[in-house]
Order: structure tokens, then sequence, then C-alpha cells
């Protein structure tokens, strides 16, 4: 009697709640909006509460569990650096001070006053060239100029004094100009037998010896070379014009001197090369730096600078069938996540990161072409 009351009792129970709680399949046969919405709503709280607890639970086993298989990898955190991208060039040493001296008039050299190697001022006399008797013809010159004066002053006083003939007195003048005038050439020439240094620098070749007869247009008679006004000359691909200006810094490398210096660029063309595509641009280099002229130089003109840049090897960047690139970030639950980035420049191996990562973010760095996703790691010094 007592089993009978119990499972009326039940009955009695189930029927209550089945008229208070009504079936999904009661809701949407009576058309009950009111109701499906209630019972929405309740599922939705039910899941969210099961996947913080599933959350949970994963998190817990992946501390705890020590039996569980963990791929070994070794991480590094993202942090900001500067970063420099540079444009590699090669480029040559010059100097606009770099002078073949050649002969302006023909003789013999009759003597030559340095030595190579030698350092000299600005208007030092180098050598000397046989004037073929010019200094005579320049003294019977100068003889007949100061007769023609002479004449001209004494014919100029008479005019003064209305004595004489306009004529006489047109003449007189016009043959001391004429003398004086060819007196006048007759010294230039002679100063060109003289070879003097045009700017200070020194001696590099020496190409003529004493006696040896010269004429212009022929063969030069020594080298002079200025190591004060040095630069660098490279030409530059037309598509970095808007990048590459004057002040922008560079560095270049001289390789045979085993030289190395910092500076800017001094000087951008305006022009573009219509046989190359190019621009050229200049450095100067420092006096204090010794270099010469003609050398083979590598220009590193730096071309983007960013002092707050998220720099990643670019051998943990892997990339999927879409062409999209991602890298694995290590999360608290330490397991590796994939997260997608967006690079910028790449400069000896590694990559700007402009999108994706943030500073701090843990990644993998070995280890990363061989985990998946939310899958436990140990990390490894």
């Amino acid at each position: 009697m007592k089993h009978l009351i119990l499972i009326i009792s039940c009955f009695a129970l189930i029927s209550c709640s089945s008229e208070e709680e009504p079936t999904t399949q009661d809701l949407i046969s009576n058309e009950n909006v009111e109701g499906l919405e209630q019972k929405r709503s309740g599922l939705v709280g039910q899941i969210e509460k099961l996947r913080n607890e599933l959350s949970l639970v994963t998190g817990a086993l992946n501390r705890l569990d020590t039996t569980k298989k963990r791929a070994l990898v070794s991480v590094l955190t993202v942090s900001p650096s500067e970063f420099k991208h540079s444009i590699s060039l090669q480029s040559i040493v010059k100097t606009d001070q770099n002078m073949l001296l050649q002969p302006e008039i023909m003789g013999a050299v009759s003597s030559i006053s340095v030595r190579e190697g030698q350092r000299v001022n600005k208007g030092q006399v180098l050598l000397r060239i046989d004037d073929g008797g010019l200094k005579q013809t320049i003294r019977l010159q100068e003889a007949q100029t100061a007769l023609a004066k002479t004449v001209f002053e004494r014919q100029e006083r008479l005019w003064n004094e209305e004595i004489g003939s306009e004529i006489e007195y047109l003449q007189a003048k016009t043959n001391y100009e004429s003398q004086h005038s060819q007196l006048a050439q007759l010294d230039k020439q002679l100063e060109k037998a003289v070879v003097r240094a045009p700017f200070a620098g020194q001696i590099d070749d020496i190409m003529v010896e004493v006696g040896q007869v010269v004429s212009p247009g022929v063969m030069p008679l020594l080298r002079l070379v200025s190591t004060q006004k040095m630069y660098v000359e490279a030409d530059v691909p037309e598509r970095y014009l808007p990048t590459v200006s004057k002040g922008t810094p560079v560095r270049v490398d001289i390789p045979i001197l085993n030289t190395s210096f910092d500076a800017r660029i001094s000087h951008r063309a305006t022009h573009v090369s219509t046989e190359n595509r190019t621009f050229r641009v200049t450095v100067d280099v420092d006096p204090s730096i010794p270099v010469n002229p003609n050398l083979l130089s590598t220009l590193h003109i730096f071309d983007y600078i960013n002092p707050q840049a998220l720099l990643i090897p670019g051998s943990v960047i892997s990339e999927n069938a879409s062409g999209e690139e991602f890298v694995f970030v290590i999360d608290k639950d330490n397991q590796a996540q994939k997260v997608f980035i967006q690079r910028g420049f790449v400069e000896n191996g590694m990559v700007e990161v402009i999108e994706g990562l943030e500073d701090g973010a843990t990644i993998i760095s070995e280890g990363a072409r061989l985990v998946k996703e939310n899958q436990p790691v140990q990390i490894i010094e």
C-alpha cells in the first residue's frame, strides 16, 4: 500500500512538473513564441556556464596533468626596438680636385720643383718649361713700349698746348696702346711656362722628365690630388625618390680599407636619368677619415626608420593556403594560439610587424612548425 501511494505521488509530481514546464515540442505545437524565447534564454545560459566550466577544467588539467604529452618549444617576448631599413648600392669615392695638369706652351721641361707624394700649396711652382727665348722678346718689347710711351707723353703735352696736329697725337697714342697690349700678351705667354698648383693638394704622379719636350694636348705633366673635399657618389633607382632626400642618414663601407662611417646625404639630384632610371646622390666624407679617390664602396641608405618597431625573426612566420601569415603565441594556459599578422619592412632576417601583435606578446620561436592551435606546450630555455 505504501509503494502504491509512493508511485501515485511520483506520477502526480511528474504531471505537475509537466504542467509547469512544457516540453520544447509542446511549445512548438502550441506556437508559444514567448515560451520558446524563455526556453532559448535558459539554454544559452546553460551553454555559457558549461563553456566556462570546460575552460576552467581544461586549464587545470593543463597545469596539473603531468602525464599529458606537451610540445617542447622556445619562446621570445616581443618588445619595441629601433628598426632601420636600408638600400645597399655600389658607390665610388670621388673628389672634384683630382686634376691632370697640361702644358699650355710647347717647349722642353727646364726644371721640376716637386716630387711625387709631396704636399703643395695653392699657387706653388711645380715645374718650368723653357720659354724658347721668350724672355728676350719681352725685353725688346718692353723697350719698344717704353719708347712708345715717351713719344705719346710728349705728343700729349704738345697737343694740350695746342701745338702739333691731332693726327700726330692720335698716332702716338695708338702706337703706345698697341705696344703695351703686345707686352701684356707676351707676359701672359711667359707665365704659361711656369706651372703652378691650382689648389692645395698632393703630387700623385709626375709624368715628364727634365729636358723632355712637351706641347699642349699631347701629354699631361703631372697629377695633383686633394683629399680634403672627398665625397661618395651613387646612382639610386627612381622608385626610392619619395623616401631619399638631402639629410637622409647613411652608412658607407669601404671594404679595401676596412673602414665604415655614418653620414647623411649632402646632395640629391632632381634629374632622373632616362638611360637607367636612376638619380644621383652624394655623401661628403669627413676630412679626418683617410680615403682615396676612385675606391669602390657600398652605400647603405636608411630610407625607413621606426624607433618603436615590433620585430620578430622571419623564421617563426608561417603561411596558410590563402597566403595569410601567422605566428603562434602562448596564452595564459600555456597553449599555442594562432595569431595572424601584417608585416612591414624586412632587414637582416628581422620582420617588422605592423598589425596583429602587441608589446609583451610571447611567441614561439623554436618549435613553431611542430605545434597546432590550442596544443599545450612546455617552454624550455
